[in-house]
């Protein structure tokens, strides 16, 4: 695997100065996208119509509407992380409209969820994409529960998405201003290759170590590192241990998000570790092809395969099933 130069470790450095280690507390509280079937805003703004992915038009400028989103989510809860991908393209000399994903909420709107099923740690906590399109529209959009339970083979019928389901459209309205949204998410469907997993021939505290080694190596930062069992002991949930980790690489998250907005509320990258009730532990990533799929990505071909041979590159390191 190509290491990338010390220039990209410094501008990584730059846009994320210091490691962060969350825990997850707070107080109570696949389809492919057809950018032709679209309504229209009265900015004639085509509104997108993503698999799974819930849309409200905001009635607030975008940077506005981030601040109302991650106010909102810490008044019920705490913001994990903010990415602004407008920040990170300038660091690489390109140019993005506005477009800011917020990850946060309520770990008792999440824990049921990953104790119905872990895999749903790779989706959780919420998150929030604030975009304004190229005719000035601003729009909040999250992933649906019954996208997010069908992506971790979850019944979506299921109460454990119920609180999932009210909170994200309570913080959605909060920040939008709006009371309805313009977009549902439609069919919720996930493709069954969504995660590539690999189990792991370590414990859990050193595939997720083998991980963090592995992003260092390739010079990318880690954005987010989130212990989600005790996120989710925190809202009384007892699950097995279950580690997010993100990380960015701006050569990949900045022409996508430059090809499809909505794309941004599948980045930066993320990955998983998690130790299942037989004490098997497992890593794996979201196929960033069906990512890409899933909100019409066209014409990135060479960055997808790139993209994707460097993600199974990270998780075979970590799981070290493959060269590191």
């Amino acid at each position: 695997m190509k290491r990338r130069s010390p220039l990209r470790l410094l501008i990584a450095a730059a846009i994320w100065s210091t490691l962060q280690i969350v825990v997850w507390l707070g107080a109570a509280g696949g389809a492919v996208a057809d950018p032709s079937d679209a309504q229209s805003t009265p900015q004639n703004d085509p509104v997108p119509n993503v698999a799974g992915m819930v849309i409200y038009k905001s009635t607030y400028p975008a940077a506005e509407t981030v601040a109302r989103v991650q106010n909102q989510l810490n008044s019920i809860g705490k913001v994990a992380t903010t990415v602004d991908f407008a920040q990170t393209a300038q660091w690489v000399e390109k140019t993005l409209r506005p477009t800011t994903v917020i990850i946060g909420g309520n770990p008792k709107a999440a824990a049921p969820i990953m104790a119905a099923g872990q895999r749903a740690a790779i989706d959780l906590p919420q998150k929030y994409l604030v975009w304004q399109a190229s005719g000035g529209t601003v729009f909040v959009g999250y992933n649906s529960a019954d996208y997010v339970a069908s992506c971790a083979g979850i019944d979506q019928s299921s109460g454990a998405v119920d609180g999932l389901r009210s909170g994200s459209a309570s913080v959605a309205q909060a920040a939008s201003g709006s009371t309805d949204p313009v977009a549902d998410g439609g069919s919720a469907s996930c493709s069954g290759s969504y995660l590539v997993q690999k189990t792991s021939n370590a414990s859990f505290g050193d595939t997720v170590s083998r991980y963090q080694a592995a992003f260092a190596k390739n010079n990318q930062p880690t954005v987010l590192n989130l212990d989600q069992a005790a996120a989710a002991a925190s809202a009384g949930t007892q699950i097995p241990p279950t580690q997010l980790l993100l990380t960015d690489d701006a050569s990949v998250s900045v022409p996508l998000v430059a090809a499809q907005q909505t794309m941004g509320i599948d980045l930066p990258l993320r990955f998983l570790v998690w130790q299942d009730d037989s004490g098997a532990v497992h890593a794996g990533q979201p196929d960033i092809k069906v990512l890409a799929s899933r909100h019409g990505v066209s014409g990135k071909d060479t960055l997808l395969d790139t993209a994707a041979a460097a993600n199974n590159y990270l998780t075979n390191s970590a799981a070290g099933t493959g060269p590191g």
